[in-house]
């Protein structure tokens, strides 16, 4: 699970990258302040787009569609980066509880044979009683 860390703080120089690149760009090419322009990358960002801040011109809307585009890889890479941790964390729960079931199963069924030879039974005679038992469970 170590590589997740370094997936996700890529995720996060990308986003903030964009953010602060796109601030930049409507500041220099569309003549916004700095707020208005940090509004605007966000709420373009997170495709919210209340329409209240807009940048003028064929520059503004190039710089919006390039947030859109980006943004889009930014958050989808960001959900599936979370998404293969969440997942990892669950197949490597499963393989542990795998492992104990058959440890735990192990022990039993020598705990079985111990249990037969004190009465006389072979491990084979065993064997194939538990081979009926299971026959008959299916």
């Amino acid at each position: 699970m170590s590589r997740y860390p370094k997936y996700l703080r890529m995720v996060v120089a990308y986003m903030v990258a964009l953010i602060l690149g796109s601030t930049f760009a409507t500041m220099h090419f569309c003549g916004m302040s700095a707020t208005d322009s940090f509004y605007f990358v966000v709420q373009t960002l997170w495709t919210v787009g209340y329409g209240d801040v807009v940048p003028a011109g064929a520059e503004g809307r190039l710089i919006a569609i390039a947030v859109m585009l980006f943004g889009t890889v930014g958050i989808t890479s960001a959900l599936g980066v979370v998404g293969g941790m969440i997942l990892d964390k669950h197949s490597q729960r499963h393989a542990t509880l795998e492992r104990e079931v058959e440890e735990k199963s192990r022990r039993n069924l020598e705990a079985l044979y111990r249990w037969g030879e004190g009465r006389g039974l072979s491990r084979e005679a065993i064997d194939r009683a538990l081979e009926e038992i299971r026959d008959e469970q299916r």
